[in-house]
């Protein structure tokens, strides 16, 4: 169950970045982090899984790099949690070392994971109202502060949730 979890994620990767752009070349950068993702998926290695989500991230930005488009929220999020649902599902796959997982085990990993897409989706539009609504009243110096400063927060709220989970 944990592995078609990952499958999926994998699937929903793919998908953005062919919704991002037409590309060849991002689909072929899209077919090595798909087969990544199924060594990882089925192998349990989480080195494949980070290979492959760096190769995800990679071909998002080249994606949108080729298109000329800046970041938009709503798909940069859902590429996001869907890292993040590979890299968690690969690493709980892991450790439960091939132990049939069902049951209380995928009720309570899937609630936490729902639990911080919404919370993550969440903090997201709220960043954003609370951006466009300061944004005019800031000096144009002040931006890239404020910026490194949104970075580092969610840096942090990260580490904070997965020292929980784990």
């Amino acid at each position: 169950m944990i592995r078609l979890l990952a499958a999926a994620s994998t699937a929903a990767l793919f998908a953005v970045l062919r919704l991002t752009t037409p590309s060849v070349v991002v689909a072929w950068v899209g077919l090595l982090g798909l087969a990544l993702a199924a060594v990882a998926i089925v192998a349990r290695w989480r080195w494949a899984a980070t290979a492959a989500a760096v190769v995800f991230l990679v071909g998002y930005a080249l994606a949108l790099g080729l298109e000329g488009r800046p970041v938009e929220p709503g798909p940069a999020l859902g590429l996001g949690l869907a890292l993040l649902l590979l890299l968690a599902a690969v690493d709980l796959a892991r450790r439960a070392r091939g132990a049939t997982v069902h049951g209380p085990v995928v009720g309570a990993t899937l609630a936490r994971w729902i639990a911080l897409a919404a919370g993550s989706f969440l903090a997201a539009t709220l960043a954003m109202e609370l951006a466009a609504a300061v944004a005019g009243a800031l000096p144009v110096v002040a931006s890239p502060l404020l910026a490194a400063a949104g970075g580092l927060a969610s840096v942090l709220v990260l580490v904070r949730l997965f020292r929980r989970a784990g």
